[in-house]
């Protein structure tokens, strides 16, 4: 062989191992960055049991050894309640079955909260059980992200690792904005998502109404605004609850004919849109599994019932913190707007307006 064979074998060589541990080197970069994302994850959902434990200990009113390792366990089968929805190979009244077990979970869950918190509130157990679901949320990321990891480094798969680790920055978006939910629920505070119920409650302190409660978690306030007849329909609070919307509105449509339907809920903002921005619909706003819109649709072609949809534009971190300045300048914003579509409706109109969303620290 001679010298330039030679030394064109030797590239060769050293192109490959070059190549090699180039790649070698992207899998452990990608594995350390993994690595640290879920050690994050697993703090955070650390830090949210701590602070579910805590507040469960105020309200417990036993400060006992026993008692406190009693709480911690019953707490941890809590957190890894699953919901498991019903099959859907026949969808014909697949909504109604879900619901059922949405409902099922729902009041299984505050019942346990409320043997757990003896000395706490229906407002509080309703936070409490909030919390209980960030726990949860947290608890069900981390060991998801976990689980496809070690899937990752057991089959050693480059095209795993790197799928993962290309997906961190969004899953460590929505850990943080899951993450900011624990100072609301704890406090009591208003959060983004408080948005809808929000305006309303704004709405019926302008036109001094009063709040019945015909269904359970559910406010229903009527005013008048300019002689047009207005329901103001949403859930209870200052507790953190999303009510029964639809049993709400059809109690509603039982005894009145509506002119036109307006909901009012947050909406999730595009990177580089303004919070607090108030954007129009059509349609009914509202978030969730889907159950309550379903209905609440059903209701409105059943009647004939025009729906209008007032957003208010936040993120998903704005949707689940404390209520932002920006996102309150935009309730303030969509009450004057509500106000305006109600009075393009002739007089004697009745008309339904519903703030969808999670009424914590929204009182009546």
């Amino acid at each position: 062989m001679d010298g330039s064979s030679f030394d064109l074998v030797l590239w060769l060589i050293i192109l490959t191992l070059f190549s090699y541990l180039s790649q070698e080197m992207q899998i452990l970069r990608a594995i350390s960055e993994i690595e640290t994302y879920i050690a994050f994850f697993k703090s955070t959902r650390d830090k949210a049991v701590n602070v579910l434990v805590s507040q469960f200990k105020r309200y417990s009113g036993d400060g006992s050894k026993e008692f406190e390792a009693q709480l911690e366990r019953r707490l941890s089968s809590l957190i890894e309640t699953y919901i498991i929805l019903p099959v859907d190979l026949d969808p014909f009244g697949i909504v109604k079955k879900i619901k059922h077990v949405l409902r099922t979970g729902e009041e299984r869950i505050e019942k346990e909260v409320a043997t757990l918190a003896r000395n706490a509130s229906p407002a509080d157990v309703q936070n409490l059980a909030n919390l209980v679901e960030v726990a949860r949320e947290l608890n069900i990321i981390y060991k998801l992200v976990n689980h496809y990891y070690l899937i990752a480094r057991k089959f050693k798969s480059l095209w795993l690792i790197l799928q993962l680790n290309a997906q961190m920055p969004f899953v460590l978006e929505e850990v943080k904005a899951v993450e900011g939910a624990l100072e609301s629920f704890s406090k009591g505070l208003p959060i983004g998502d408080s948005a809808g119920p929000f305006v309303a409650s704004l709405l019926v302190r302008r036109y001094k109404g009063t709040y019945i409660e015909p269904v359970k978690d559910t406010y229903v306030s009527k005013i008048n605004v300019e002689n047009r007849n207005v329901y103001v329909v949403r859930a209870k609070g200052p507790g953190g609850t999303t009510g029964r919307l639809e049993e709400a509105v059809a109690w509603v449509l039982s005894r009145e004919k509506a002119s036109l339907m307006i909901s009012i809920d947050a909406a999730l903002k595009y990177e580089g849109e303004e919070s607090g921005l108030v954007a129009h619909g059509f349609g009914i706003a509202m978030g969730g599994v889907g159950v309550e819109r379903f209905e609440i649709e059903e209701l409105a072609a059943k009647h004939g019932i025009p729906t209008y949809a007032v957003l208010i534009k936040m993120s998903e971190a704005e949707a689940l913190s404390t209520m932002t300045e920006k996102v309150y300048r935009g309730t303030l914003q969509a009450v004057d707007i509500v106000t305006d579509l109600i009075r393009q409706y002739p007089e004697n109109s009745t008309i339904i307006v519903l703030g969808v969303g999670n009424t914590l620290g929204v009182p009546a």
